[in-house]
This record gives structure tokens, C-alpha cells and sequence, in this order.
């Protein structure tokens, strides 16, 4: 499609569930980063709806009433997805008041929907004469959690594990794990981007993926899905869910975010000690380390310190295409709002320096360079 000049931002953070007193409160501290890009995108990762019944398919209830859903519109967000493991913790009708909220305050929605075929539609954002098409999937999935022919859920994205004995001769020895994109769900989703090409100048995939509480790791899913995007022609890739931040690969020019780190997530609450739930301590022995629990250095933010280290994904769009992707560190207050840090401040080195290691740990040879606001990514 013909493109004007336009010279436009984008800003993108990954995961967000506000559920406080004064919801404007948690994002206050980034609002001028992220209500001043001219298109502004998160993963809403809470149902906001009055009631709900638990999904009992699902670890846990991530569920706010819908006055906090305000503050995402407050703070300039233009469209999210809602193709995650919590679109459907409340049932239902909790799952369409949360689009109908959303809807009500002018942010767009995608990956989730009244079937499946609804689901798969992009959201699409106007600013001036550039379009930006946004396209969610989620890999991480409870049963029942996908949409599908008249029901309504998010847009699937399975993956096929394979576990490969190494040691040919030692059974019950550490395996090597594969991980494999479902085939039918990859060709929908080149397909979609292939669609969304045409009825916009910049498409962006934002899947919900990879291997939560572990630090690095990629797994190689991740990968397959992110290539195959860009050569239907995606223009940008925006992972979360692993709750910490993973790292950023370039391919054919492109940027993939494999994992944009918690953003502003309000969940205290259901980390009090001794209160926690049979689920939660499932977790808790899973990944003892990183898992999600109370902590006295963050009692508003029940995450591993590492975890505190998040990133706003800065995009400049001129003449219809991206020009430019950067990163702006953020720090996680104790009370779990982010907080933007620039050069001078030894959190912006920390985060970068941070960055930089997972990126190279996981065999990425991205080129990240440090300026005043922000990081640079050389495509």
C-alpha cells in the first residue's frame, strides 16, 4: 500500500495486569515515555470484569475490576493483545466484558475473540497516513484456553516438545529438548501476517511464548516462529510471559523482542505468605528461585530481583516502514511501578549490561548500542 512521510513512534512493553486503589498510579512514573509515542502497545495480560467464575482449568484468577483498565488509556495505549494464559481465567463472560471495556476506551484488541476467525483479525491503528497492523498468538495455554470454530478464545499457537535421550547408553540421563511450532497453527499464522500486509504499512506479531521464571533461555520455538513472521512480511516481533526479560535478536533487518519482561504487574495480593494457593506452590517448587512470592524488599512486587529490570521498545516509523528500534531501561519500584532510567543513572547500565549478557549467552550476535535515553538496536 502507498505510504505518506510520516515520521511516527511506537512504544511496546510486555506484560501488564493493574489492580490497585488509584490504577493511574502504577504507570505515572512511565506515562511520559509511553502517552508520548504517537501508537502504544501491551500485553494485558488480567481480565477486567466485574464477576467472573475461576476457570478451574487454570492455575490461578487474574482478575481486576474494570475502573483499573482506565489507567491503560490514561497512559496513551492505543491496542493490546489479549492472547495469553489469563484471557479466560474468569470464564466467559468475564473474557468479552474485558474486550467490551477495552473497546469502550478506544484501545483496539487482538488475538482474542468470539471464534476463532475473530481472533485472527489484526488490530489496526491509524496515526496520520501510516497504518500498524497488530497480530497476538499465545503458545502458552490451558486446555480450552484457544479459540476455534464457534468458540471464542485466543489465537493458538501450539508447539510440539521433543525430548532426545543424549547419552545413548545411560537412560534417564539429561535429555536434549526440541521444540517444534504446530504446523497448521505457523501456516495460519503466515497467512495472517500475509493478510495483514495488505491492509497496512507496518505489521507487528506479538506472541505469548517461551519458558517463564528461567533466566536466558530460548527455546527454540521461539525462533522458528519469529523467521517464519518476517518472511511473511512482519516487520517487528514482540515476545512476553516469561516474567523476566530474554533476548533480542535481529534477523533480515528485523527486531525480535524474545521476551519484553513484566512491565507493571499488580498481584501482591495473591502472594501473602502462608496464604498461598496449591497452585502457587506448585510453581514455587518448579522454579524455586524465580518464581512468583512474597518478598520483603518488594512488597508490592512478589518477583525475583532480577525481574525488576524491564524495557520500554521504542520503534520510529517513517515513510511507512521502520527506520529505527531502540529499547528504554526501566526499573521496577518496590511498590511495582516502572520507572524509566537514562545514562548517568547506574540502573540504565544495569539493565543494559543485563540485556547484553542473556543476548550473548543464548548465541545472538545483536549489536546494542548505549545512547542518552535509550539503547540502539543495529539492524
Amino acid at each position: 500500500m502507498v505510504s505518506s512521510d510520516d515520521d511516527i513512534t511506537l512504544a511496546a512493553v510486555g506484560d501488564l495486569m493493574i489492580n490497585r486503589d488509584d490504577p493511574r498510579s502504577l504507570l505515572e512514573p512511565a506515562r511520559s515515555v509511553l502517552a508520548g509515542a504517537d501508537i502504544t502497545f501491551v500485553n494485558c495480560e488480567s481480565v477486567y470484569a466485574e464477576d467472573g467464575a475461576r476457570n478451574p482449568a487454570a492455575r490461578g484468577e487474574i482478575r481486576a475490576d474494570p475502573r483499573n483498565a482506565e489507567a491503560l488509556a490514561h497512559a496513551g495505549f492505543d491496542a493490546v493483545t489479549f492472547a495469553n494464559n489469563h484471557h479466560l481465567d474468569s470464564g466467559y463472560d468475564a473474557f468479552f466484558r474485558t474486550i467490551e471495556v477495552l473497546n469502550e476506551l478506544g484501545i483496539g484488541v487482538c488475538g482474542s475473540g468470539a471464534d476463532l476467525d475473530a481472533a485472527r483479525q489484526p488490530a489496526i491503528v491509524e496515526k496520520g497516513d501510516t497504518t500498524v497492523a497488530f497480530l497476538g498468538y499465545s503458545s502458552i495455554l490451558f486446555p480450552g484456553y484457544e479459540a476455534g470454530v464457534g468458540k471464542p478464545g485466543c489465537t493458538p499457537l501450539r508447539v510440539h516438545t521433543h525430548y532426545r535421550q543424549i547419552e545413548v547408553e545411560q537412560p534417564g540421563s539429561e535429555p536434549e529438548i526440541r521444540t517444534f511450532a504446530d504446523a497448521g497453527d505457523l501456516a495460519a499464522l503466515v497467512e495472517d501476517v500475509e493478510k495483514a500486509k495488505g491492509q497496512a504499512d507496518v505489521v507487528v506479531v506479538s506472541p505469548h511464548w517461551g519458558v517463564h521464571f528461567t533466566p536466558a533461555l530460548v527455546a527454540d520455538y521461539e525462533t522458528e516462529v519469529a523467521h517464519a513472521a518476517i518472511d511473511a512480511g512482519a516487520d517487528l516481533v514482540l515476545g512476553h510471559h516469561q516474567h523476566i526479560l530474554k533476548a533480542i535478536q535481529v534477523y533480515r533487518g528485523k527486531v525480535i523482542f524474545h521476551g519484553l519482561g513484566n512491565f507493571a504487574v499488580d498481584c501482591a495480593h495473591n502472594a501473602v505468605p502462608g496464604a498461598e494457593s496449591p497452585a502457587l506452590l506448585e510453581m514455587q517448587g518448579l522454579y524455586p528461585e524465580y518464581t512468583f512470592g512474597w518478598r520483603d524488599e518488594s512488597p508490592g512486587y512478589p518477583f525475583h530481583p532480577d525481574s525488576r529490570r524491564t524495557m520500554i521498545a521504542t520503534c520510529r516509523i517513517s515513510g511507512g516502514r521502520i527506520t529505527e528500534v531502540s529499547y528504554v531501561p526501566c526499573y521496577i519500584r518496590p511498590s511495582g511501578e516502572p520507572e524509566p532510567v537514562y545514562a548517568g543513572d547506574f540502573r540504565f547500565d544495569d539493565v543494559a549490561d543485563y540485556v547484553e549478557q542473556i543476548t550473548g549467552t543464548v548465541g545472538f550476535d545483536t549489536v546494542l548500542t548505549r545512547r542518552d535515553s535509550d539503547v540502539l538496536i543495529e539492524t
